[in-house]
């Protein structure tokens, strides 16, 4: 106990001398870092989490930012009485209509006008051929009724079906029963702080309607308006009720090992004042929170504390060796000080990786939670010695641990070497057995909360998703590089070369380029309609005529068209040209949406394409890029910091092959517990190893000082502080679990059996590899005591 007394022990003796100055300091602090961090700002667009030169963000910023992007809310109802429900959704539109900030509102298009779009479609060349057979037809007149006459005359039943068809196109309202609301706002929907208020007023506007009594049914909201909201909201939820979760279950545990409620009021103070100041931190780098940085303070509860109990325990046992209270807090300060500092350096240092990462989701956690951890310390060196010396004057050891020494120790190890390498062996073995297991979680919709995923949905609202998908958009500098694409795509398409692609649309698709000769045709139909010897046809046939007649055939123009028309055609804008790609599948299922990308690009070479569906694919792609360099850099700089630490090579290798050892069974244990891995829980390997790392250090320090014969002590006090500290940062990522995001519930699950593995194997495999090496190297202490006796 002679020890001399360090830097961290001079800290504990300032902050005892001057404990006025600092509250009155801390206080200030609080309340600085209270104003600028809470409430906490949250952000789901993930749009800006992916690198802002890459060309598809490129191509999306471009349409979101400069073209006034092409988001809208689509609401889609059923109702028995389709009158009734037109009526009602006329009046629903009138209202959206009515808002300061609805640029416009569509329910369904006007019928004169949708029907001649709808004819438009046909070539003008069918509806020729149709109108000489149809002429024929009624000049027969009551002829037209012989049998074989009337046969040859049905001969024209598809092709006027499909007049019909055309006719009732309903373009943009769906199948039969079913009617939509196009909503387009006038502000983003990447917009937080406005999706979650207007969907709030939509919601509640559908609601006074009175819908159900009235016999019909909202069966979807779709599109980034909604889901945005939703994300922002269950953020905002995940957040609250995670961290309070965690913080419950980190002071539940501190008081049943501490053995003492006045533990709890030790440890709560720096442990908030560390989150404020984290909180604080975001908003003034990154400005909010995000669906990967949105669970970071849950995550620094469990984690900051653990700084607080290896102090404390030491603080502790010392005390019951006799020291005084303030000596015993000096002491201890210097003793483990230096193995936090490094643990807090080395986890740092694996979260620091993460911000190697060119996905911002990764790299802000990474920064986010590398900051919380080191202010994580440092309230905690400044803070716990005037909260010990007022609240825990008369400490008992951590449950479990051992307040006395141990006597002397003549353990040979004999059989240290064998289970080492017993042991290795075996790691070798389970994870090449269990790396064929591992399995990835492809569709991002089975992260959010549950009912949301694909698989989840009806076949109905499936249908409904697929239709409010985002449209890919190609854009172009003029008309004929675009006609020549479209023609391309579109017979690609009906060769069905294109599987992830419904169709293709633009300005030609409601104004052809020979509209004239067209529409000349359609007039001479119309004309044709108009005959009296209609009558004679079949019925069949002259029913799915008789909507032409007095129909006005005239000469379309952009401006006819409705603007949420021209919007989700690319027609809005005069100088800009654009083929609208409209997507089908399970797009949030990366390898379908990268199945979309390929295929766009094969078919598209050298156009500048933006989708959602394709930030989506890219997003993909950069965290499985991603995930390789940053666990080797992580693995690098805890390695380079454990050297430093332990200053001697073959202690940080061992330590390292510690942690790897942990880290492979950790993994191997994944498959077993049915987990797999996600674009969210793959930041789990990086932080494991920040936090695997914590045991290992502090077990090493202890082993070292105790040396040959001290494994046991070792593991009865720092072993139990450890014990402790990783059971309180189980119990962080455990709250994490009960998140509604089940992405973000993934990556507590990986984390909570994961480091439960990495303890395991860790306080195990750890003595016995110094065990080992104190055998081979003749340093046990049976064989120091037999080579003293035959000195003797």
């Amino acid at each position: 106990m002679a020890a001399e007394e360090g830097i961290y022990g001079r800290i504990a003796g300032a902050v005892l001398n001057r404990s006025k100055l600092l509250w009155v300091v801390v206080a200030l602090v609080s309340v600085v870092a209270a104003v600028i961090g809470l409430p906490p700002k949250v952000d789901s667009d993930l749009l800006k989490l992916l690198p802002q030169q890459d060309p598809v963000v490129e191509a999306l910023n471009r349409i979101q930012y400069e073209d006034g992007g092409i988001d809208l809310l689509s609401l889609s109802f059923v109702g028995d009485d389709q009158e009734k429900m037109g009526e009602v959704l006329d009046e629903l539109t009138a209202t959206f209509e009515g808002w300061d900030d609805v640029e416009y509102v569509m329910h369904g298009m006007p019928e004169q006008l949708e029907q001649q779009v709808g004819l438009l479609q046909f070539e003008a060349d069918e509806i020729s051929k149709l109108n000489a057979r149809l002429e024929g037809a009624l000049l027969l007149g009551p002829a037209a009724r012989n049998g074989i006459v009337a046969q040859r005359i049905l001969d024209m039943g598809p092709l006027t079906e499909r007049i019909a068809e055309a006719q009732n196109s309903n373009l943009f309202g769906g199948r039969d029963g079913l009617d939509k609301i196009y909503i387009r706002p006038s502000v983003s929907s990447v917009d937080p702080a406005y999706t979650v208020p207007f969907m709030d007023r939509v919601y509640a506007t559908l609601d006074e309607a009175g819908l159900e009594e009235q016999g019909i049914e909202m069966v979807w909201a779709g599109g980034p308006y909604r889901h945005g909201a939703e994300d922002v909201k269950g953020i905002g939820r995940d957040l609250a009720w995670t961290s309070l979760v965690s913080l419950g279950l980190v002071l539940t545990i501190i008081g049943v090992t501490f053995r003492s409620f006045k533990a709890v009021l030790i440890v709560f103070p720096p442990l908030i004042v560390a989150n404020l100041l984290s909180l604080a931190f975001v908003r003034l780098t990154m400005g909010s929170l995000n669906t990967y940085t949105s669970f970071a303070n849950a995550i620094l509860l469990g984690l900051g504390i653990d700084f607080a109990i290896h102090l404390v325990g030491r603080y502790r046992e010392l005390h019951s060796e006799g020291l005084g209270v303030e000596e015993a807090i000096r002491r201890a300060w210097s003793m483990v000080g230096p193995p936090s500092m490094t643990a807090a350096l080395t986890s740092a240092a694996g979260f620091l990786a993460l911000a190697a990462a060119q996905f911002k989701g990764f790299s802000q956690l990474g920064v986010v939670l590398a900051a919380g951890l080191l202010l994580s310390l440092g309230c905690m060196l400044v803070m716990l010695p005037p909260l010990i010396r007022r609240l825990d004057a008369a400490p008992v050891p951590l449950g479990g641990a051992m307040a006395a020494p141990v006597g002397g120790s003549s353990s040979s190890y004999r059989y240290s070497p064998l289970g080492l390498g017993a042991m290795l062996l075996l790691t070798v073995v389970v994870g090449f057995a269990s790396a064929p297991k591992l399995q990835f979680e492809y569709d991002i919709s089975n992260l959010r909360p549950a009912g949301n995923a694909y698989d989840e949905l009806d076949e109905v609202q499936r249908e409904l998703v697929e239709q409010s998908y985002a449209p890919v958009v190609v854009t172009y500098d003029n008309m004929q590089d675009l006609a020549e694409d479209q023609d391309r795509m579109a017979a690609l398409v009906e060769k069905g070369e294109l599987s992830h692609i419904a169709g293709v649309a633009s300005i030609r698709n409601m104004l052809p380029d020979d509209q004239a000769v067209r529409n000349e045709q359609l007039r001479k139909l119309v004309e044709l309609v108009e005959s009296p010897n209609l009558r004679y046809l079949p019925p069949s046939v002259a029913q799915q005529l008789l909507p032409l007649r007095g129909l006005d055939i005239r000469e379309l123009t952009r401006d006819d068209l409705p603007p949420i028309v021209k919007m989700l055609i690319g027609a809005n804008i005069a100088d800009r040209y654009r083929l609208v790609v409209i997507p089908q599948g399970n797009l949030w299922d990366v390898r379908e949406a990268t199945e979309l990308a390929d295929q766009l690009a094969a078919a598209l070479p050298g156009r500048e394409i933006a989708g959602q569906q394709l930030g989506i694919a890219r997003m993909f792609h950069l965290v499985l890029d991603d995930l390789p360099v940053i666990s080797g850099l992580a693995l690098m700089m805890v390695v380079g910091l454990a050297w430093w630490d332990l200053r001697k090579l073959h202690w940080a290798a061992g330590a390292i092959l510690t942690l790897l050892t942990g880290m492979t069974w950790a993994i191997a244990s994944l498959p077993a517990v049915g987990l797999k891995l996600t674009m969210v829980n793959l930041t789990g390997f990086p932080i494991l190893l920040g936090i695997g790392v914590d045991v290992v250090i502090h077990l090493l320090h202890r082993l070292k000082e105790e040396g040959p014969g001290g494994v046991r002590r070792a593991l009865r006090t720092t072993g139990v502080a450890a014990s402790i500290s990783t059971l309180t940062t189980i119990g962080s990522f455990f709250a994490i679990t009960l998140a509604a995001n089940r992405g973000v519930a993934s990556l507590g699950t990986l984390v909570v059996v994961g480091l439960t593995v990495v303890f395991l194997i860790s306080a195990g495999l750890l003595p016995l590899l110094w065990s080992a090496g104190w055998k081979l190297s003749g340093q046990a202490p049976a064989d120091q005591d037999r080579d003293e006796a035959a000195e003797g």
